[in-house]
């Protein structure tokens, strides 16, 4: 399995000889970065089986790379319904024995009031999950879903105790961290307490910009 970082918060995931990109091309939220031109240049060149989007906003999703990825394709877009630009599904894709179901999740913070969110379970000879902004909390009460191989989850997962408790109660193998700022952006010191809690698990892995994980 390979999983390489293409956006700020999100990847482009290769499993059993298909790809699927999650929340893998966004726009610029400052202190989070847009998808750079060479990664939305790969995308573009050969555009992945499954493309999904966890939420609507600017850090994960780009309506006009939905749009053309629909209108080159014919493919349908993974997502909540309010998606912009696109109409989204929210019915599982099964393609050569690798299915991606969205799991309706409530974003973390105060925007679990007001945004609708999904996550992403990826079933193959691996189980992957990809939450998104889901809050970390939530996942104690989801007895009924598959335990994950390789968890991709965004930084609140790994800069408290508490959220690092929540990610490793999942049992997942490994840990991907995603959705860090960029380092001279960063006045929260969300990479010190990041990199405190990584020091201590050698399961967690925080990759770089265009950086491809084989897992």
């Amino acid at each position: 399995m390979e999983i390489r970082r293409t956006a700020n918060a999100g990847v482009l995931l290769k499993l059993d000889g298909v790809t699927i990109l999650l929340d893998g091309v966004c726009r610029e939220v400052k202190p989070y970065p847009a998808t750079p031109p060479e990664e939305r240049e790969l995308l573009s060149r050969c555009y992945p089986d499954v493309v999904a989007f966890t939420h609507s906003h600017k850090d994960h999703y780009d309506p006009a790379f939905a749009a053309e990825y629909i209108r080159q394709t014919g493919g349908v877009i993974l997502g909540p319904e309010d998606l912009p630009g696109i109409r989204a599904s929210m019915s599982p894709v099964s393609t050569n024995g690798v299915t991606v179901t969205p799991i309706p999740s409530r974003h973390i913070g105060a925007a679990g009031k007001t945004t609708p969110h999904v996550s992403f379970i990826i079933q193959g000879t691996k189980c992957v999950w990809f939450l998104g902004d889901a809050a970390p909390s939530q996942w104690r009460t989801r007895q009924d879903l598959p335990k994950p191989d390789v968890l991709i989850v965004p930084y609140a997962y790994a800069n408290t105790p508490a959220g690092w408790s929540a990610a490793r109660n999942l049992g997942a193998k490994a840990y991907v961290l995603v959705h860090m700022p960029e380092r001279e952006q960063d006045t929260i010191g969300l990479w010190n307490a990041v990199e405190t809690v990584a020091a201590q698990a050698e399961n967690l892995i925080v990759p770089q910009m265009g950086q491809t994980l084989m897992l």
